[in-house]
């Protein structure tokens, strides 16, 4: 008898690109095979509670605060040097009292990871057991950072988005055999899927997105777009800022345009399906998402770090424009609007580098690297 493969798949911050990523190969792995068993779960809040709180907290202040600081540090190589020296082997040995509750409870056949450290974590746990199990790096941003590099073995894959990524893992020191090029994982919406797309052009409508937390839609931003002359209807998903949804919800007979005002959305992809354009930050599954359905983005404020390299990735494709200030945007609203050929040609060029089955094609993978397990 052939027991079920057991997958556990591990991101770091709930409600975050990294779990939506988790959440979609999950899915895909569940509809493959039905009979798999699967453990989704943020790593480092299951083994150290504490220490997720306060990453968490120190991460949000820097972004907020001091973005030059995150900048600066981001892909770092001092930093990366310094850190892998005196700091990581402390909090990524992979021999935790929990992690090692959680693998023995589980034991899982196959591990996929969707974050640089829980990656990093569960390779040195396997390399001290000494355990062969495969173990995924699914790389949710157009270009990984040197932080995703791991001590090179025959269990160890990646999958990235494009062959860029792949250079850059090898430029790491990566085996080209161990890295898988597919796309970044979504959860295609099957509503969304039988949406007509025209729309986006017959009923104009800008879609503001900052992402799970909110971070890229300010008030600030909506009330500047509100000043282009052209007709459209605007749509903001607040995500998790609730600060920003009252203030909208508040203020919204102030605005000229048609105002939907959205909080945390699951189905960010319908929207993107009626959406002429998308305006916010372009964080790695709101990026594959939106060139999954084909809608052009104009960004504005990119956060440091992972987001410049998703900036450069979807200019140099021609699928995004990019705007350094509030100011500028009711113009450049305008002049887009009115040029719906252009938009068009945008959008096509988003649909030619979109992988919206990479979700699948990584599902596939894992299940068919996952070595079959026979009981008596």
């Amino acid at each position: 008898m052939i027991r079920p493969p057991r997958i556990l798949i591990c991101y770091l911050v709930r409600n975050s690109g990294h779990h939506a990523a988790a959440r979609a190969i999950e899915a895909e792995i569940l509809r493959l095979n039905p009979l798999a068993e699967t453990r989704c779960l943020d790593l480092l809040e299951t083994t150290h509670p504490t220490w997720s709180a306060i990453v968490q907290y120190a991460y949000m202040s820097t972004i907020r605060r001091t973005p030059e600081l995150w900048e600066a540090l981001y892909d770092n190589f001092w930093f990366d040097l310094l850190t892998r020296r005196y700091i990581r082997p402390l909090v990524q040995r992979g021999n935790s009292l929990k992690l090692r509750i959680l693998m023995d409870a589980f034991q899982p056949h196959a591990i996929v990871c969707t974050q640089a450290h829980p990656f990093a974590v569960l390779s040195a746990y396997a390399r001290r057991q000494g355990a062969p199990l495969p173990i995924w790096g699914v790389v949710t941003d157009y270009l990984p950072h040197r932080f995703w590099h791991v001590p090179p073995a025959a269990n160890i894959r990646y999958v990235v988005p494009n062959e860029t990524a792949l250079q850059r893992l090898m430029i790491l020191g990566t085996p080209a055999a161990n890295i898988q090029v597919a796309g970044i994982p979504i959860q295609a919406d099957p509503v969304a899927e039988r949406l007509p797309t025209l729309t986006r052009f017959n009923e104009p409508r800008i879609l503001v997105m900052g992402g799970s937390r909110g971070l890229g839609a300010r008030y600030a931003t909506i009330r500047q777009l509100d000043n282009a002359k052209a007709d459209f209807t605007i749509d903001v998903v607040t995500g998790t800022n609730q600060r920003l949804r009252k203030k909208l919800l508040t203020s919204r007979h102030k605005f000229r345009h048609p105002l939907r005002i959205r909080g945390y959305v699951r189905n960010a992809m319908a929207l993107m399906h009626r959406a002429s354009l998308i305006l916010g930050k372009p964080g790695g599954l709101t990026s594959a998402e939106a060139m999954a359905v084909g809608a052009p983005m104009m960004i504005i404020r990119p956060l440091p770090g992972q987001e410049r390299g998703n900036t450069e990735h979807l200019m140099r494709n021609g699928a995004a424009i990019h705007l350094n200030r509030d100011a500028d945007l009711p113009a450049a609203v305008d002049s887009l609007l009115a040029k719906p050929a252009l938009l068009r040609r945008m959008g096509e060029r988003a649909l030619a580098i979109g992988k919206p089955h990479a979700a699948r094609d990584i599902a596939v993978a894992v299940l068919g690297a996952t070595p079959p397990e026979k009981t008596v």
